[in-house]
């Protein structure tokens, strides 16, 4: 039985993303394990500059409302995507988890040992990836397993 970690986001390359996974899996060969992580709302956040000088970021900020939501906003998308692999006979499972999304999914490829780790690029320009960086060229440096990227 080969394991596939697949970490979706929501964006527009979700469906591509799938549809490779799809192309890969063979159905009671392969199981899928979609993830998708729910970073805090205070990393949106930008740091504050003080009348002193001083920047600071505002990490405790939380309005539970809005995690709330944006908690039933995963669960919806994994059981979309979820439904979509049972469909075509493909066994999978949901997981959610909070922090970082680069170091989250090399985390969980840690804990699940995938054959492969498949997600997503957004496609940074080379100064947008120098100021934010990349979470897929994070993966493909630290995760300990084959990574696909799909563009």
């Amino acid at each position: 039985m080969q394991t596939f970690l697949v970490a979706v986001d929501g964006s527009k390359l979700h469906q591509h993303i799938l549809d490779q996974v799809l192309d890969l899996s063979t159905p009671g060969k392969t199981h899928v394990i979609l993830l998708t992580v729910l970073e805090p709302i205070g990393n949106y956040l930008p740091p504050v500059l003080l009348p002193t000088g001083d920047w600071v970021s505002l990490p405790l900020f939380s309005d539970e409302e809005t995690e709330k939501k944006l908690q039933t906003s995963c669960s919806i998308l994994l059981k979309q995507a979820s439904d979509r692999l049972s469909a075509q006979g493909i066994a999978n499972e949901t997981r959610i988890e909070s922090g970082s999304p680069r170091e989250v999914i090399c985390h969980v490829a840690q804990e699940v040992k995938p054959n492969l780790l498949i997600l997503g690029s957004r496609g940074l320009g080379n100064l947008e990836r120098l100021m934010l960086g990349s979470v897929s060229d994070y993966v493909v440096h630290h995760a300990p397993c084959p990574v696909l990227i799909v563009r």
